[in-house]
């Protein structure tokens, strides 16, 4: 297919995404007529930073990374919801360690500081009696972070909040065990974790281009969806991981999925109090503030 117009999906890790990358794969984008490929910036707060310059115009992050930046001024807003909907982010725990008395003193590895799990292992922690920064050390890995898993196994940090595969590969070697996932009822039970976002200047010059996008992102999702075995063999290969470490990866994530770019309201307003709540904005304040809500599901074509 000719004269494919370029276009540029940004997110914060190469954890991001995969169900974009599988449709990419896939040729469900070029079939939309548009040549997208992923763009990683390591780390929220860097990424935010991409979104409101307009290095990156499209994309998609966690909201405790962009709900500060939005507040602060920065020109993107929220369009949607990603896959990722509920916080499918896990706490991987190296073999040896049995209780959270027993990471005291110790390190969690993750993304960034400011990045989404620097906000929610404090809700994990506090939970079970524990402070990030007075109980256990938090180590930032930034563009380590896909080597996280190694990290663990080589004892540079004790464990990781992270997202699959990650931790069906730690897993499948052996390494870890899962302790806590952020959406467990303890923690947060209703979220809205990973959002869609496009920059002020692409909503208002080129919205169709954002629709189309979000086509591409809704129909991949469903792709994954219905073939959950070709998605497992996509994350595999994609990895460089067992084909039993991805296939437990989709179990445990794809039946929680959001497939069609839905936000949830009350989610995206229960991150915005969280991130008030620890210190991460400084005043309460209204998640429609920071959204865009026209191009929600009940205006695109399926």
């Amino acid at each position: 297919m000719t004269n494919l117009r370029q276009v540029a999906y940004g997110v914060p890790s190469n954890n991001d995404a995969l169900t974009v990358r599988f449709g990419i794969e896939d040729g469900i984008f070029k079939a939309q007529g548009i040549d997208l490929s992923v763009h990683v910036v390591y780390g929220g707060p860097e990424i935010a930073a991409a979104f409101d310059t307009g290095a990156v115009s499209i994309g998609s992050l966690g909201a405790p990374s962009g709900i500060p930046a939005m507040a602060a001024g920065k020109q993107f807003r929220v369009i949607a919801s990603g896959c990722r909907q509920k916080p499918h982010m896990f706490l991987g725990v190296r073999k040896g360690l049995d209780t959270y008395e027993q990471l005291k003193g110790k390190k969690i590895g993750l993304l960034s500081i400011g990045s989404c799990p620097s906000w929610i292992v404090q809700k994990i922690l506090s939970h079970h009696g524990l402070e990030a920064g007075r109980d256990v050390d938090l180590v930032p890995l930034n563009e380590d972070y896909p080597h996280i898993i190694d990290f663990v196994r080589d004892g540079r940090i004790d464990a990781c909040l992270a997202t699959e595969p990650n931790l069906s590969i730690g897993e499948d070697q052996d390494i870890l065990n899962i302790w806590a996932a952020a959406y467990d009822d303890r923690y947060l039970p209703r979220f809205q974790w990973i959002v869609r976002v496009a920059n002020l200047d692409l909503i208002e010059h080129d919205p169709e281009l954002i629709e189309t996008v979000l086509r591409g992102c809704r129909r991949s999702a469903r792709h994954a969806h219905q073939n959950a075995g070709r998605f497992a063999q996509f994350i595999a290969r994609y990895y460089g991981a067992s084909q039993q470490a991805a296939e437990r990866a989709v179990r445990r994530e794809l039946p929680l999925y959001q497939l069609d770019c839905e936000l949830d309201m009350v989610g995206l307003q229960n991150a915005v109090d969280m991130l008030h709540e620890l210190g991460g904005i400084d005043r309460p304040r209204n998640a429609a503030e920071f959204t865009d809500l026209r191009f929600q599901p009940v205006s695109l074509e399926a």
